[in-house]
């Protein structure tokens, strides 16, 4: 894929429109088995990294179709632009009952309003799809 160099600066961004998914979990503090899942479509969007540890991370393996999490390179600095869609979701063990209030809670106050009814953030993870652009930052 490319020769990581240490010390050096890379942007690594997507090519193609409404290829990065932000997918962020939260989880129930009494239960950790529910959860609720926001997934994110973006239009844009690059990190950038240094090239001295991403050997590990971002290999010649690269599956175009399955992506890679972005999220976990230790990133420099990041820019996700222009939103296009998003999706909520519940694990199966949450009540159609509880479901909809959280719906409705979540429409009108935003996800953080879950951290003041016993629910906190689990996970993040960004995937980057389809064909990667990689180019070295000048410092």
């Amino acid at each position: 894929m490319i020769d990581w160099q240490n010390g050096t600066k890379y942007r690594i961004s997507s090519d193609g429109k409404r290829s990065i998914e932000k997918i962020t979990t939260y989880a129930k503090i009494e239960d950790y088995d529910q959860k609720i899942i926001h997934k994110e479509a973006y239009r844009s969007g690059w990190v950038e990294v240094l090239g001295d540890e991403m050997s590990y991370y971002l290999t010649d393996t690269y599956d175009p179709e399955e992506g890679t999490d972005v999220w976990i390179f230790p990133t420099e600095d990041h820019e996700i632009l222009d939103g296009v869609a998003d999706d909520v979701s519940f694990s199966e063990n949450i009540s159609e009952d509880e479901k909809e209030k959280l719906k409705a809670l979540i429409t009108e106050h935003g996800f953080d309003s879950l951290d003041g009814i016993g629910w906190e953030h689990d996970d993040t993870e960004v995937y980057f799809f389809g064909d990667l652009n990689i180019e070295e930052k000048q410092n």
